[in-house]
């Protein structure tokens, strides 16, 4: 796994072996309590508890709050074999302010790091499937180095002007929309519309510094088809301030992605993602009541590791038995 093969495959479509794939999760403590003591006004007895102190409460996505601390896993696994998940890294990730815990980092800069990390060791990494939890502003230095990183888009994004292509009398508005390089049109009763244009490829180039990635789309107008290649990876001129916002001028990994959610490969990866969900669930599963026998963050974090081993013994055992 993590490593180039013969096969030939498209930047769009790698192998399941060469995809990362990540996610958090909120292992519950031993005790549900977050106060030393309470008091019943009932009866006016008064308890005292033992509590978590690294353990807060997390918004999980829908707005559901959770208690517990937060880890980050990363795994990958063979294509249509069972039992073949290897854990390749766990690390416990701050869910509280930078000022009550200044010791981890939060969760998008602790998967940069990880997945650098791992980079490192396996050159034969091209994907990488997270949930929205990565922002562009994570995504931009996992794309520089030469990764696809696939994330289902934020709701709510409003459609950026991107530029105005002009080829003789030929004059066609560009935006981007929905993640992906669209042409808007204003229909007869005024409103705006924007069409997804077509993306012929991901083209790939290796640059001095910083990969660079471009999406080849093509433009149907009753002149002629234009041809256009569209930086989709993070420009000098998109870092630029503008003066007015003191913001950057245009947040590309934010709104364009590589691959397109909503396309026949996007939704391929984004199924890859979803074994990041049964990981988790299995290891809720593994103790009673669901909940970690250990306080604090560091030793549920041993309790993780110990979790992790467990489950790449497995693989590493039964693919020993399938290979001999």
């Amino acid at each position: 796994m993590l490593r180039d093969t013969s096969k030939r495959t498209s930047r769009v479509r790698p192998e399941r072996h060469q995809v990362l794939h990540g996610d958090a999760t909120v292992a519950a403590p031993p005790s549900r309590h977050t106060e030393h003591k309470t008091f019943d006004e009932k009866t006016g007895l008064i308890r005292t508890h033992r509590i978590d102190e690294d353990a807060g409460i997390t918004v999980e996505g829908g707005g559901r709050q959770v208690y517990g601390n937060k880890f980050l896993s990363t795994a990958v696994r063979l294509d249509s074999t069972p039992h073949s998940r290897v854990i390749l890294a766990l690390e416990s990730i701050r869910h509280k302010s930078p000022q009550e815990d200044p010791d981890r980092a939060a969760e998008g800069v602790a998967l940069v790091a990880m997945v650098k990390r791992i980079l490192k060791r396996a050159p034969g990494l091209k994907a990488v499937t997270y949930d929205a939890a990565l922002r562009g502003t994570h995504r931009a230095p996992l794309i520089a180095k030469g990764l696809v990183v696939f994330t289902p888009q934020h709701s709510g994004l409003a459609p950026q002007s991107l530029l105005r292509h002009k080829d003789g009398p030929c004059s066609h508005d560009l935006y981007v929309a929905e993640a992906r390089v669209c042409e808007r049109h204003i229909t007869v009763d005024g409103k705006t519309h924007y069409t997804p244009l077509p993306v012929q490829e991901l083209e790939y180039r290796e640059g001095q510094s910083s990969a660079r990635f471009y999406h080849r789309i093509s433009i149907d107008c009753p002149i002629k088809t234009h041809t256009l290649r569209i930086r989709v990876d993070e420009t000098e001129e998109d870092r630029q301030m503008d003066p007015k916002t003191r913001k950057k001028r245009f947040n590309r990994t934010e709104h364009l992605r590589q691959v397109p959610p909503d396309t026949p490969a996007g939704r391929r990866l984004k199924g890859f993602r979803q074994d990041s969900e049964s990981l988790h669930s299995r290891f809720d599963q593994s103790y009673p009541h669901k909940r970690v026998p250990a306080y604090g963050a560091r030793g549920a974090l041993l309790i993780y590791l110990g979790y992790a081993w467990l489950n790449n013994s497995i693989t590493r055992a039964l693919n020993h038995i399938t290979r001999s």
